[in-house]
């Protein structure tokens, strides 16, 4: 596993005050930028139907709502990776999903993108963000904290890991709960912090 060696990322809950940071994260071209982090919120069709500018909009005003619905790194005042969680009823898309595997669990959060700079990867970020989140969610009372992990292959490009990559999970102590055509659902069980 790599060692994130920059003693001066500091991970942040997003809010009102840090949009500007998350805009300048996502500004950089990529599916991010296209995204906005939006693509579980919007149901069906509706994110296809959503434009650029009104899912900025809606993401925005959804930071202004507590609980926060992810966390930035910061390396110094610098945004440079995201993780996206939230209860898991606040993605529409999860349950309808043929490649979740969907259990009706209460208390369940779920950690639905990663998105790390290109000059932060492969330092050991992710697994910074993910021990946050899980944090973040505990705090906020979640019971389980459920993820939907990709196995990279060798043809599977940076911007394909966007759900962390499986033993990202697995070396964190979550299991595997199912499959749904192959693609893993892994849950972690939250004791009270």
């Amino acid at each position: 596993m790599a060692t994130y060696t920059q003693p001066t990322i500091e991970i942040r809950p997003l809010d009102a005050a840090r949009w500007p940071d998350f805009e300048r994260l996502f500004a950089r071209p990529g599916d991010q930028r296209a995204c906005q982090c939006m693509w579980w919120r919007l149901p069906g069709k509706a994110f296809g139907a959503t434009a650029l500018a009104d899912r900025r909009r809606l993401m925005a005003a959804r930071a202004t709502q507590a609980p926060a619905p992810g966390l930035i790194a910061y390396d110094g005042e610098d945004p440079v990776g995201w993780v996206a969680l939230a209860p898991r009823e606040e993605y529409p898309r999860i349950p309808r999903s043929t490649i979740i595997t969907y259990l009706n669990v209460p208390g369940c959060w779920s950690v639905t993108c990663f998105f790390v700079r290109q000059d932060h990867r492969r330092q050991g970020l992710l697994e910074r963000l993910l021990a946050a989140a899980v944090q973040h969610a505990r705090a906020h009372g979640a019971e389980h904290l459920e993820a939907y992990p990709v196995e990279p292959g060798p043809a599977q490009s940076d911007s394909g890991l966007f759900r962390g990559p499986l033993d990202l999970f697995l070396r964190a102590g979550f299991i595997e709960v199912g499959r749904g055509q192959g693609r893993p659902t892994v849950r972690l069980a939250l004791a009270p912090g």
